[in-house]
């Protein structure tokens, strides 16, 4: 039996990220760590199925957005140079259309060729399109736990790798499936977890960068407080988020406390009732002036 190894998918991308700050900064960490059945954990099997499932729809919906995210038309003077890339309408969804459905066909194809399968129905030529990527995700369900447990590329990490200003992808399936599908619901505005702003300062940097992260959760579903900045990347649990805040609030002073409403049961009935009749009867005294003269008024 293959000896169990960390997940490479996103439940380990905080553990990854703290690990690499305890490694540079010497800063320490309790996130626990997630471990694959051998390669990839059941969590990150059952988010990939589910993705998998829901890109033929998600096609679908790209391709009726055909005026959504198109650039408008350059227009020329008699300074510009000529240019043939004026945008088509469906250009965009056209393009992210070629890309996903490309990209199935190939990882399907390159499973196929990989456990001795014959692929010529899969490439056929004369298909639609849309048959055609439909049985490639057929094929990459019927065969998902190979694809995320033996593939060469599976145990590969889901974080793009840097190299100075160039970012690679990731190689994994499971991460190229994750990409394809974040790509369409963003472009289809089905994304609806917006990053949460917060208000405290980072507890390491001090800048005001701090939000819920989006790709990083807690085991219980609740995510992890993360600092913007590409110069600090701190991580806080909820947890010790809220105590960060109490720290910062605890010397603030006490706010006075509000002031009693006036009740029927703590009023001077026979004071009410001289001042009414003071101003009903005009038995007020006479106004007298400041330097108290007889028969001045007050300035």
């Amino acid at each position: 039996m293959p000896t169990p190894a960390l997940c490479p998918g996103s439940c380990n991308t905080a553990w990854r990220r703290a690990e690499h700050a305890l490694a540079v900064n010497g800063t320490p960490h309790d996130i626990p760590a997630s471990w694959g059945t051998p390669v990839h954990c059941p969590g990150c099997v059952e988010r990939t199925r589910r993705q998998l499932f829901e890109l033929p729809n998600l096609l679908y919906a790209v391709g009726r957005e055909q005026l959504h995210a198109t650039r408008a038309p350059s227009v020329s003077t008699t300074h510009s140079a000529p240019t043939d890339t004026t945008p088509w309408p469906g250009q965009s969804a056209r393009l992210l259309i070629d890309l996903v459905a490309g990209g199935l066909l190939e990882t399907a194809a390159e499973l196929l060729r990989l456990r001795g399968i014959n692929s010529d129905r899969l490439l056929a030529n004369g298909v639609r399109e849309e048959r055609r990527t439909n049985r490639a995700v057929t094929i990459l369900e019927r065969h998902l736990e190979w694809l995320l447990q033996e593939h060469p590329l599976a145990t590969e990490s889901h974080e793009p790798t840097r190299t100075g200003t160039v970012v690679i992808a990731s190689g994994n399936p499971a991460a190229q499936i994750a990409h394809w599908h974040r790509a369409m619901v963003r472009f289809t505005h089905q994304d609806e977890a917006h990053a949460v702003q917060r208000l405290a300062p980072c507890k390491r940097c001090g800048g005001p960068w701090l939000a819920e992260a989006r790709d990083l959760r807690l085991v219980n579903g609740l995510p992890y407080i993360e600092c913007q900045s590409p110069d600090c990347g701190a991580l806080l649990t909820q947890a010790e988020y809220h105590d960060h805040v109490r720290s910062l609030i605890g010397d603030v002073p006490t706010p006075a406390p509000a002031r009693r409403p006036v009740t029927a049961d703590v009023v001077d009935r026979q004071a009410v009732d001289d001042v009414l009749r003071g101003v009903l009867t005009d038995d007020r005294p006479p106004p007298r002036h400041p330097d108290d003269a007889p028969g001045e008024t007050a300035a």
